[in-house]
């Protein structure tokens, strides 16, 4: 490696590990043809491999396609590398841990990082930072051929550094080379921000968003809290951080007590994250959170929780076991349960997480002595109906969730989506928002943005005809009121939304969608025909 300063000031520059304290930490042993750093197997090959792999990947695939496989390799590496760092120092500092990752990239041969600057902030999950990359192993093969490439080449290194930050802000950190030695300059510029920096709508952010991201994997077993980051805050995405805000102060409090906590709530407020949470945030050891559901428990499962120390399989005090619907659980089995649950507590058992499908006031369905046992420390999720002000803020990270699975560029609200959002109850909370949402992507035709017809059409087949006028009728009455102020109403064309959401929801049978809103098959049909001869 050349570089312009002097070889001891690039070697003992930053934090640890610094480069020469990596280099000591390299083993090869003869015996088996094995490298290692730090324990870890690395692997030593010459730049012409990643030169032929992008060279067959572009003839295969194309060059677009090429790009992001690479970014998305070297965003997986980022990731993989930053925790590598956290198990491989877990008593570093949080600063030189996240900075760790630019003397990595020169370690490995790949290029050499100059700081231009790198200004953070873990809590407030803040980063702008700029960097110069000289020396570049991908930008060489265009600078070496006199072929200077039209845009940036160094995708698998932008992937690597978007992925090591993002790890450890626990959000999307996007960097993006705005100079390129492959494009003739003398070296390469990149810039980091945080997603939500470069814009809502910047093509590279959705691009990372949609094609590059992987899926998350478990948390690691690091200490999270040495790693400076706050409990649980490493394994929490976007809906996560949305949907556990009410209760978040409270579950740092009760994660790093190892004690039984009952989670209430509806279906699909949120009970499962929550008791995820808890869990990647108490565990130093994690293990796999073992989840039970309440009519399963039996007079073993009992015995089991209670005697842990009998049990080869178990680290007492690293295990967490969820019981999903404790008011299932048999009348019979719940006192010997909380029995057991007590000797688990004294005798360093796991810990019971137990979700509880609510009831505001008293605990139906539980007996005295297990109510005891489990509701010393509750928290309760709220509904939907409750969370007024936050429900679009939930839409806005639901869609790309939805939309990526349905492999499609997920749209922006219009002010009458995001209206109609927020003034409906959703008494089937999550689950009921995820089946509106992915209804009206169906069917949404890649237009930029959803609109608020759209939404009141899927909304109205959510509501019993029969209802309306009755008792049902305060329920929707909001959502009228909010149609009826929007300056682009039209009552003709409501009608026949509601029409289409009719025939939709009766599988196109005429006859049962007049059932459902109340009308005879011939009014139906001739006010759906009389409608389309009249626009014909």
């Amino acid at each position: 490696m050349r570089a312009p300063i002097e070889t001891s000031k690039v070697l003992d520059r930053g934090g640890s590990p610094t480069v020469r304290e990596l280099l000591s930490s390299i083993v090869f042993n003869p015996s088996n043809g094995m490298i290692s750093l730090n324990g870890d197997r690395i692997v030593m090959q010459r730049t012409a491999v990643s030169s032929l792999l992008r060279r067959e990947l572009t003839r295969m695939i194309g060059t677009h396609e090429t790009r992001i496989f690479l970014m998305r390799l070297g965003f997986l590496s980022g990731q993989s590398d930053a925790r590598f760092v956290r198990a491989s120092w877990p008593n570093l500092d949080a600063r030189d841990a996240f900075t760790a990752g630019t003397r990595l990239h020169t370690f490995s041969g790949v290029v050499r990082v100059e700081t231009v600057f790198n200004t953070y902030d873990f809590r407030k999950q803040k980063l702008t930072a700029e960097f110069l990359w000289h020396d570049s192993a991908e930008a060489a093969e265009f600078r070496s051929s006199n072929r200077p490439s039209p845009d940036p080449v160094c995708w698998t290194q932008l992937g690597y550094a978007s992925g090591y930050a993002s790890e450890f802000f626990d959000t999307l950190i996007v960097y993006k080379e705005v100079e390129c030695a492959g494009q003739g300059h003398s070296h390469c510029r990149v810039v980091g921000k945080h997603a939500d920096g470069w814009g809502a709508s910047d093509p590279e952010v959705a691009l990372f968003r949609e094609r590059i991201i992987a899926t998350p994997e478990p948390a690691p077993s690091v200490p999270l809290r040495k790693a400076g980051l706050p409990a649980g805050e490493q394994s929490l995405g976007g809906l996560d951080r949305v949907l556990l805000a009410p209760v978040r102060s409270q579950l740092d409090w009760l994660a790093p007590m190892a004690l039984p906590v009952l989670v209430a709530g509806a279906s699909g407020s949120g009970r499962s994250r929550a008791a995820r949470y808890l869990h990647n945030a108490s565990a130093m050891h994690a293990t796999e959170m073992k989840r039970i559901f309440g009519a399963q428990v039996d007079l073993e499962f009992c015995m089991e929780i209670a005697r842990p120390g009998k049990s080869a399989k178990r680290k007492a005090g690293g295990e967490t076991i969820l019981i999903d619907g404790v008011e299932n659980i048999p009348a019979e089995l719940q006192p010997q349960l909380a029995r057991s649950i007590e000797d688990g507590i004294l005798g360093g058992g796991p810990r019971i997480i137990a979700l509880w499908d609510e009831g505001r006031t008293g605990f139906p369905g539980l007996s005295t002595e297990l109510r005891s046992a489990l509701s010393a420390l509750t928290i309760r999720l709220p509904t939907f109906a409750e969370r007024i002000g936050q429900r679009a803020e939930i839409v806005i990270e639901l869609l790309p969730m939805i939309a990526a699975r349905m492999g499609m560029e997920p749209p922006a609200l219009d002010n009458g989506a995001t209206k109609w959002i927020e003034e409906f109850a959703w008494p089937g909370n999550l689950h009921q928002m995820r089946g509106v949402l992915t209804t009206v992507l169906a069917g949404h035709a890649g237009k930029n943005r959803i609109t608020g017809k759209e939404i009141a059409a899927q909304l109205s087949r959510l509501t019993d005809p029969p209802a309306i006028g009755g008792q049902g009728s305060a329920a929707f009455s909001p959502l009228l009121d909010n149609l009826m102020e929007s300056q682009v109403f039209s009552l003709p064309d409501f009608e026949q939304s509601v029409y289409r959401a009719a025939l939709e929801r009766a599988g196109g049978n005429l006859s049962a969608a007049a059932r459902l809103l109340g009308l005879t098959r011939a009014q139906l049909a001739y006010r759906v025909n009389g409608k389309q001869e009249k626009t014909a």
